[in-house]
């Protein structure tokens, strides 16, 4: 019975391993990208959370038979969807709550954040500050697109708030 769980774990580790490894990821976009940006975001109060948001934004809209999935960039892995008014737009987005231990933003990299459901404990794919990988579908097959031109927009300036009278 021992040898038969020792050689089951050993027969998942090597099919977990196997599995990765023919996770090709393709040099050319399934369909043209205009950019891919990220976008920190704050409530502006207190108690009002804050979050990450990522576009991506196509030269044209998706054939029929493709769609993008979800995108992974740092250690997040957010499912992506198509913004309602506009067809080249897709967005994937992560909101902290205002309980979480989000709290700076330094360069590109978000500090102090508290483990979620979009956080990886090990990430699917090693990649650089300036990358992501888009998993999409084509006709039914999941694959893998790495883009290398990932950065990051300023955030819109939080308006003031009115003063009480």
């Amino acid at each position: 019975m021992k040898l038969f769980k020792v050689l089951f774990l050993y027969s998942i580790i090597l099919f977990s391993i196997s599995n990765c490894a023919s996770q090709k990821l393709e040099k050319v976009p399934p369909v043209g990208i205009k950019e891919i940006y990220t976008q920190h975001w704050s409530s502006g109060v207190k108690s009002g959370g804050s979050g990450t948001n990522v576009f991506i934004v196509l030269d044209a809209e998706l054939p029929q038979h493709i769609s993008l999935d979800s995108i992974y960039f740092k250690t997040l892995q957010l499912p992506l969807a198509p913004d309602t008014r506009n067809p080249l737009l897709f967005a994937g987005r992560k909101v902290y709550p205002a309980d979480s231990k989000y709290t700076s933003i330094k360069g590109n990299a978000v500090t102090d954040q508290k483990v979620s459901e979009n956080i990886q404990k090990e990430p699917k794919f090693t990649l650089e500050d300036n990358q992501c990988v888009i998993q999409y579908t084509v006709s039914g097959d999941v694959k893998y697109f790495i883009y290398d031109q990932l950065y990051t927009k300023q955030s819109p300036p939080i308006p003031n708030a009115r003063p009480k009278p």
